[in-house]
């Protein structure tokens, strides 16, 4: 039973750690603010729905070491970071519902001396338009797709240091959101009723930001859009994690590296030209990104030496 123990203890994985953490973080303030929180219930049950399903992925690949627990192991969390993303945004207009745009927008102002949006729409046309809404949209699918190709390659070493930093990232992302929350420019600086008109593209551009708007909290059809939006401007999570997966291909020598250095680094410029935010915001995005990859190394040696090693 003993070895048992130490088994399951080994199998657990810095990763497992980070989501726990957060998932105790956002169940706390949905316990404290319940009446305040929507379906502070249901975010309540998830978590514990979350917490059953790592446990079981560990049990299970402990006891069997069939490789499809493996890859259960491995692969729950990017479910997990959008289902904790979507947590955020419950608490994030309660905890503090308090607006940064006119602080973001007067530091943008500081430092290049214009709106960013403003300046870079004169340089709009459709088929840029549509490029840059492609991938935007990308930034959702580089991660799993790189994490596929470490998979397939069986380099389950990097495979669990992809995971822990981009679930480490992730949650970093969502839990600054709570600090300086922010809507961004196309509802501050820009007629967001108009995107379409302004910034048209040609087949899918439409599609892609419906489904955007959707992810973000934005439902069909709504009087005011503004008011229920996700607040997750600053910092951009978009760069943030771009930036982390693009150095991290490069270090593993991924086979798409120049793919996701070329549609990530489009990316990010996207997040300006399609107004979705400020220039500060892609700055401390940036600069996060290596926060990230520096500090969570040295969170996992914590970790695996007072938490996880017998």
């Amino acid at each position: 039973m003993f070895e048992l123990y130490l088994k399951i203890r080994g199998s657990i994985i810095s990763f497992d750690v980070y989501t726990v953490v957060i998932m105790i973080i956002y169940s706390l303030t949905a316990l404290i603010l319940y009446p305040y929180i929507p379906m502070a219930s249901g975010l309540l049950f998830q978590n514990v729905l979350i917490l059953t399903t790592i446990v079981a992925t560990i049990l299970l690949q402990s006891l069997t070491g069939l490789r499809v627990f493996m890859m259960l192991r491995y692969f729950y969390i990017i479910p997990v970071i959008y289902l904790m993303y979507d947590q955020s945004h419950l608490l994030v207009p309660v905890v503090h519902p308090e607006l940064y745009d006119d602080a973001l927008i007067f530091v943008d102002r500081l430092i290049f001396g214009v709106d960013p949006t403003i300046w870079i729409s004169k340089f709009s046309f459709p088929a840029l338009t549509e490029y840059f809404q492609i991938c935007y949209f990308l930034f959702y699918l580089m991660p799993i797709i790189h994490a596929m190709e470490l998979w397939r390659r069986n380099e389950f070493k990097q495979l669990e240091l992809f995971a822990r930093c981009m679930a480490f990232g992730f949650f970093f992302s969502h839990l600054l959101y709570f600090a300086m929350p922010a809507i961004g420019p196309r509802f501050t600086l820009h007629d967001y009723s108009s995107v379409n008109l302004d910034l048209p593209g040609f087949f899918l551009t439409n599609i892609l930001r419906g489904i955007i708007d959707a992810g973000g909290g934005i439902t069909w059809g709504s009087a005011n859009p503004a008011i229920i939006v996700n607040r997750d401007c600053m910092p951009s999570g978009h760069t943030m994690m771009t930036v982390a997966n693009i150095v991290l291909a490069f270090r593993y020598g991924s086979q798409l590296r120049w793919f996701f250095a070329i549609i990530g680094g489009s990316l990010v410029i996207a997040t300006v030209y399609l107004r979705y935010h400020y220039g500060i915001d892609v700055l401390v995005g940036a600069i996060l990104a290596i926060v990230v990859l520096t500090l969570e190394p040295l969170v996992n040696k914590v970790i695996r030496r007072r938490m996880i090693q017998p």
